[in-house]
């Protein structure tokens, strides 16, 4: 569930690393602030297959908020019923650390707290990282810009990502990289890298302006050692809405019902 890859929020950090350059910084500071730098409603189908296995559906609401500290993303399951009423809430930092809370409303243990496992959310055979649901964490990783290369008759700007050290343990993807078009700064394709460089690919095939806004309207990833698919389409999208800051607590993970 590469849900709406690379969608995150903030301010980008200073980058100690050598891999790190001028123009990467500044064509991922680019790519964020035309799309994802916005108070958002979202509400997102994902569809997950892979064979000889019963395809998976599953809805969710997402509420973003973007602060100059923090960015915070509350997500909702919606269906199926047997999920529905899961929240999640993440809180990235502007330094690049990120807190997870989880309530799960079926369990006997509703308060959560920061856990490593609460980075991965699973149903069925679908297993999906917080990371690919809400788009990258790009704040853990220095970026390097690497030429121009075309893609589908498209140039775009190669953009190598590093993940940085200290968060070495937080994150499935060390490497990703990511290619942004020339005339938009939108992505146009992914390849997410695992720690045994085995990876995924991600296509962005449909990228609009909604309110003035880039929004991804529909991704596609493919994951080669499972020869598995799985298709994120944003069904509705809202910007700039009225949020409340006490929906991004724990508080009102544990008042939930």
């Amino acid at each position: 569930m590469r849900l709406f890859f690379y969608l995150l929020c903030g301010l980008i950090g200073f980058r100690s690393n050598a891999y790190a350059n001028l123009r990467g910084d500044q064509l991922i500071d680019q790519y964020l602030a035309r799309s994802a730098r916005h108070d958002a409603v979202l509400s997102v189908r994902v569809d997950y297959q892979e064979p000889k296995e019963e395809p998976v559906r599953l809805e969710f609401t997402w509420m973003r908020q973007v602060k100059p500290d923090v960015t915070s993303h509350l997500l909702r399951i919606e269906a199926p019923g047997s999920e529905k009423g899961k929240l999640l809430l993440v809180h990235e930092k502007a330094d690049g650390v990120t807190d997870y809370f989880a309530y799960r409303p079926k369990s006997t243990l509703k308060r959560k707290v920061r856990i490593s496992g609460t980075r991965n959310y699973q149903y069925k055979g679908l297993s999906i990282s917080v990371q690919e649901i809400i788009g990258g964490e790009l704040l853990k990783y220095n970026h390097q810009f690497n030429g121009i290369e075309t893609l589908n008759g498209l140039a775009c700007y190669v953009v190598e990502n590093q993940l940085r050290a200290e968060f070495k343990n937080d994150s499935n993807y060390p490497r990703l990289r990511i290619y942004l078009r020339e005339d938009s700064g939108m992505p146009l394709r992914a390849e997410l890298f695992g720690k045994s460089d085995r990876f995924k690919m991600i296509y962005f095939e449909e990228v609009q302006k909604i309110k003035g806004i880039w929004t991804i309207t529909r991704a596609r990833i493919e994951d080669p050692k499972k020869q598995a698919e799985l298709i994120v389409t944003l069904k509705e999208a809202h910007y700039n809405p009225d949020l409340a800051d006490y929906w991004f607590t724990e508080e009102y993970l544990n008042s939930s019902q």
